[in-house]
């Protein structure tokens, strides 16, 4: 005989997973911080960068600091995740 999804020994419900999100905006945190930096040094006389001046360096490592907040948040997902596992 053939158990049924809503049998009492199954679960119904699919295993969790962590979301992707956190991580792909990680990665593009740091990336478009460590870019806004690099390029500040290569060309600080572009349109708005120049505006900026050193505050330039700040707004790098605030997207630099976004990216490690992504990442402490997709720790705590998995962590909050994996102990609702059975």
């Amino acid at each position: 005989m053939a158990s049924s999804p809503d049998s009492p020994g199954r679960s119904s419900r699919r295993p969790q997973r962590t979301p992707m999100w956190p991580s792909l905006a990680m990665g593009l945190s740091w990336i478009v911080g460590v870019l806004w930096i690099v390029v500040f040094y290569v060309n600080p006389a572009l349109p708005g960068i120049a505006e900026l001046g050193n505050w330039n360096l700040l707004v790098g490592f605030a997207f630099i600091l976004l990216g490690v907040f992504f990442a402490l948040m997709q720790a705590v997902v998995a962590i909050v995740v994996a102990r609702r596992r059975p």
